[in-house]
């Protein structure tokens, strides 16, 4: 006999909806190894045995003080050092169990059992490679040690290779048939890869050798259970404790089973016995805390998840749960430093459970596939899986299941709804797969009928219903659920149909191989994000989402007094679900409060610990509590009607509202997003897209929370952009839902053609059914706009430079001739002078993401490489004059906003490293393409301190909204001894005040200008952000050019490069190098 220095996994159970199978049971003290000694030492017989029956008694000093008198005489004793090991394994102490176990294998290598044990202190330790390399030795040794086979298969689970783990544990059996532990672990592993009719057989094999042990019986339960016969697997617990009626895994199992058929009073009950039982049974805990949420106490749900943990402190998955339930309470005390612990842990451990709430964290896209991907492994069932060949062209319909659990009153059937009914019936048949309740309401009995058939499968296991699929020769399946709650992930696995598709409930990727396609657009999941998903992404035109046109919404609006609000002051609303607030966006929303008076903030009511704990928030930011109001939830058109007392959604991220904008919208009340950089924190862009109001798309946080003060201080604004919404809600593609259809239908057509061709799938893009535009927001606003502008710039209220609030107006100007003019866009631009500091500026500037969307478009003068021997010699001058001012030893060059690249390419040429950085994503791919360094976005989004030896910003200053930012965060990445170039048009010159004269100056309409400077005003402001101007010259690139080098003011200047300085600051320096009139054929030599 062998004692197992493990955790007994006879009795590992699933947390319910925690997402991985629970840890396993603690051990009690077991018996030491041997019997009697083996060695033949001259130490006394009777020692060596009284410390053996002292040992197995409890009497664990006694036992250990004998194993030391005996080490005294014979130090190479390598059973008492083995047993000394054993001894503080069973008092807790891990540490000093390896070290004493380390010592006996020191003396006798090949000693199996204490190898074995060895291997399993490793393993509880978290040093999983250790375990693992010591439990093949184990195993090398001892190849009929069967506690050593064992050892390593629950090493090798707990790495995640689930197929070596059960090959040990059948080894094991194979050893030994009668082995419980063996078995068992054996039927949990196929039960997690989900091949229960294997894991049935293994256990009814084991209760045929041992039918008087009640272990192989709840397993056997855990099993039926997965497998929805709950009446058989309540039999086979009921038999369990008829064996042994203080097993508190089998009351923990049947708290599981009560759980999913909805008694959460009786498996609160069942919970409780479990522990009252076996107070350390952390999965009991576990359970107890899901059920008590389930019952409406989230207080003491939390409490339960906090004793689990105190149980089995190592379960990511239990942190992970108690953290996302925290968040859904405002439960932010230390949240913040909570997630960046997790995030940390999540480097280190893929396996932290169901990946819902990831969505909710800062996770990024990667990160978000490699814990879905490891997630996702154990359903993958190759094994038992289906295979598929094309069927006869034209045989017969294309025949689409929809596999869900939300055909009710959830929010896929209200988005879904109408899309069922409009299928094309010539072409397709529609078939449901439900899983999910019954609850009798309206949405329910009119998702059932818009179905060409509606087919129960509760009753059925998941192997069942993967059979009746695939009877039915379902060619396209699509999974309505994700990894949100009570998937059926597993009837996927067994790949039932030969196209399976991910669309509309889990906002991320599934991680798995059988999972053929991801239903999305361009802008909620750009194509990428490929390498972050395991699905091939299919883009919609305008929206992934669908939309029901037959959302009631009620009549009767109710007065502000009915809602709590005030009859006068500004409304700013949330409706999201209290686990998407985060306090980033609380503390950006309380500002908004304090800076408009009299406004409040509507959000959802989400009980009284989520109220409660929002208030205090509101408090401890200085805020009256009573200036946040909650509605209460409502019959959906109710709920629709009130949004029109409200005057402002605002979103948040990362996860930001996805049915809850879309019902905004619909309703008619502007919704304001951030966009992130996951599909969850885009959707809310994405369905403003498809409506028409990409201005209500920011990209920054600073940007959304400027957009929305503004508009709360600027209601006609604000009036203006409700009756955009009103007035293109019914024609925007967004809620056009006969056109959502042909394009889906499109989409399931070019899968299906793949499939047929013989052909493996591959991403693509749904080509819109109006006609074809550049995009497919041009392709909107040519169908659906009548040549109204619809993005609207934001206001300067003060002079971008100076802040001053004294600017008069300038002129007027016609932007369309500008080659970037889309009839969506303003067709003319206001100019305005400060009168404070003379500062020239546009009326206000566009966002980032109307930059992205509507001056995407590369000009053929801006093409990487235009025009390449003439621009290589206009900018080899600029390169050269740069050079003067810089030490020998050349760093980077940054040129933002790079066009052409022809100045990059100069500066290589020169030996400077080139970097270059656009606003067009698409331009940043090219240069990258040509193997340069090169990135996206504005120069303010990045961080890069102190790197380069010259910035270059080729008319970038004069497009940007805060030209000074623009300038001190140039300041911040260059090098002390670098050089900063600028490049923009001089309205200073003679030749602009002729144009002027002659009333035909074509500069006044460039679309994407922002700002106008001469030499006098830009020299001032450089030298009001710490910047010397050294030297200005023509920059003949662009008509009208003027270029200026300037250094930071620390930098240090050599013998040969002086310069004069002005007087005092803020007035034009005297540049030393007066060179405006050069002759424009002077070249580098």
């Amino acid at each position: 006999m062998n004692t197992m220095l493990r955790k007994d996994n006879v009795a590992r159970e699933n947390a319910s909806s925690c997402g991985k199978p629970e840890k396993d049971v603690p051990p009690g003290p077991h018996a030491p190894v041997e019997s009697r000694p083996s060695s033949d030492r001259t130490l006394s017989q009777k020692f060596l045995m009284t410390a053996l029956d002292y040992h197995r008694a409890g009497r664990l000093d006694q036992a250990a003080d004998l194993y030391q008198r005996i080490l005294l005489a014979e130090p190479d004793h390598f059973l008492c050092l083995h047993h000394l090991g054993l001894i503080a394994h069973q008092k807790g102490d891990l540490d000093t169990a390896i070290a004493w176990i380390e010592k006996a294998i020191r003396v006798k290598p090949d000693y199996a059992e204490a190898l074995a044990n060895l291997a399993a202190l490793y393993r509880a330790k978290g040093l999983l490679t250790q375990a693992v390399e010591t439990g093949r030795t184990a195993v090398l040794h001892g190849q009929d040690h069967v506690p050593a086979h064992c050892n390593l298969g629950g090493a090798l689970e707990d790495q995640g290779e689930w197929e070596a783990a059960l090959a040990c544990y059948r080894r094991a059996v194979a050893i030994n048939p009668a082995f419980i532990e063996g078995a068992m672990n054996a039927a949990n592993v196929l039960r997690r890869l989900h091949r229960h009719e294997e894991a049935l057989q293994t256990c009814e094999a084991l209760i045929a050798c041992r039918p008087d042990a009640a272990e192989p019986h709840m397993v056997l339960g855990n099993i039926l259970r997965d497998l929805g016969q709950f009446d058989a697997a309540l039999a086979a617990y009921e038999q369990a404790l008829a064996l042994r009626p203080d097993f508190a895994p089998v009351y923990n199992s049947l708290g599981n089973l009560l759980q999913r058929r909805g008694q959460y009073q009786e498996a609160h009950d069942a919970y409780a016995t479990a522990i009252q039982l076996q107070p350390n049974l952390a999965q009991a805990h576990a359970g107890l805390g899901v059920t008590l949420d389930s019952l409406g106490h989230p207080d003491q749900a939390i409490e339960a998840f906090r004793m689990a943990l105190v149980y089995d402190p190592k379960r990511i998955d239990l942190r992970l749960w108690l953290h996302h339930r925290r968040r859904a309470i405002c439960d932010w005390t230390g949240i913040m430093e909570e997630e960046a612990e997790l995030l940390r842990l999540f480097k280190t451990e893929p396996h932290v459970g169901a990946p819902f709430p990831l969505i909710s964290m800062d996770t990024s896209a990667a990160e978000q596939y490699r814990l879905c991907r490891a997630f996702g492994q154990s359903y993958d069932n190759k094994r038992q899986a289906y295979t598929h060949s094309p069927r006869p062209r034209g045989s017969r319909k294309v025949r689409i299941g929809y596999l869900s659990n939300d055909f009710y009153r959830h929010a896929t059937a209200l988005l879904m709804v109408e899309l069922f009914e409009r299928h094309d019936r010539d072409q397709f048949e529609i078939i449901a797969y439900s899983h999910g309740p019954d609850d009798s309401s309206e949405l329910a009995l009119r998702t059932r009928e818009a179905f060409d058939r509606f087919v129960d499968i509760r009753a059925l296991s998941d192997t069942e219903a993967a059979a009746l699929i695939h009877r039915e020769e379902i060619d396209i399946l699509v999974d309505l659920k994700g990894y949100t709650n009570d998937a059926r992930t597993a009837i996927l696995g067994l790949r039932p149909a030969p196209i399976q598709v991910n669309f509309i409930g889990f906002p991320g990727t599934m991680g798995v191989d059988f999972i053929d396609y991801i239903i999305a657009d361009a802008f909620v999941l750009p194509m990428d994000q490929q390498p972050f998903f395991s699905e091939k992404i299919v883009h919609m035109p305008f929206s992934y989402q669908p939309n029901d046109t037959r959302r009631m919404i009620a009549d009767l609006t109710p007065t502000r007094a009915d809602c709590g609000l005030p009859e006068d002051g500004f409304v700013f609303c949330c409706f999201n679900n209290s686990y998407k607030l985060t306090p980033v966006f609380f503390d950006l929303w309380m500002r908004l409060l304090q800076a408009v008076p009299g406004s409040v903030f509507w959000l959802l009511e989400s009980g009284p610990l989520v109220r409660e704990n929002l208030q205090h928030e509101a408090e401890k930011r200085g805020i009256d509590p009573n200036r946040l109001v909650f509605a209460p939830r409502i019959a959906i058109p109710d709920h629709l009607a009130r949004h029109r007392l409200a005057d402002l959604f605002l979103d948040c991220l990362p996860y930001n509202a996805h049915t809850t904008t879309s019902d905004a919208l619909w309703a008619g009340l502007p919704v304001l997003t951030c966009a992130g950089e996951t599909f969850a924190g885009r959707v809310a862009g994405s369905l403003l897209q498809a409506v028409g109001l990409p201005e209500l798309i920011t990209t920054s946080l600073a940007d959304y929370e400027a957009r929305a003060l503004h508009l709360a201080r600027n209601p006609e604004d604000l009036r203006i952009l409700r009756q955009t919404l009103l007035r293109q809600r019914k024609s925007a593609p967004l809620f056009d839902i006969a056109l959502y259809t042909r394009h889906l239908e499109s989409a399931y057509r070019q899968m299906w053609t793949r499939f047929e061709d013989g052909l493996a799938p591959e991403a693509f893009a749904v080509a819109p059914a109006a006609p074809e535009k550049d995009t497919a927001s041009d392709a909107y606003k040519e169908a659906h706009i009548a040549k109204t502008a619809t993005v609207a710039r934001i206001t300067f209220e003060t002079c971008p430079l100076c802040q001053g609030s004294h600017h008069e107006p300038l002129l007027v100007a016609d932007v369309t001739r500008d080659p970037l003019y889309r009839s969506i866009l303003p067709d003319k631009v206001e100019w305005r002078r400060c009168q404070d500091c003379g500062h020239v500026f546009a009326e206000g500037h566009f966002s980032p993401i109307v930059q992205s969307t509507h001056f995407a478009r590369t000009l053929p003068a801006e093409a990487v490489g235009h025009d390449m021997e003439k621009r290589r010699l206009q900018s080899g001058a600029i390169v050269e004059r740069m050079d003067h001012w810089l030490p020998a030893a050349k760093g980077a060059w940054l040129d933002v906003g790079f066009g052409d690249a022809s100045l990059l390419f100069a500066a290589e040429e020169w030996g400077f490293d080139p970097v270059g950085l656009e606003h067009r994503k698409a331009h940043a791919d090219i240069l990258a393409g040509l193997g340069y360094e090169a990135h996206q976005g504005e120069i303010i989004d990045h961080d890069w301190p102190e790197r380069f030896s010259v910035i270059s910003l080729s008319r970038s200053l004069e497009r940007m909204a805060d030209p000074r930012l623009g300038l001190r965060t140039a300041r911040r990445f260059l090098r002390r001894d670098g050089a900063l170039f600028l490049s923009m048009r001089n309205r200073g010159t003679m030749v602009w005040r002729l144009l002027e004269i002659n009333q035909d100056n074509p500069y006044w309409g460039d679309l994407r200008a922002v700002h106008l400077f001469d030499r006098e005003r830009i020299s001032a402001v450089l030298i009001e952000e710490n910047f010397r101007p050294l030297s200005f010259m023509i920059d003949e690139r662009y008509p009208l050019g003027m270029g200026i080098i300037a250094v930071r003011d620390d930098f240090p200047l050599h013998a040969d490069q002086t310069m004069n300085t002005p007087a005092s600051r803020g007035s034009a320096p005297d540049f030393a190098l007066m060179d405006t009139e050069r002759d424009t054929d002077e070249r580098p030599h």
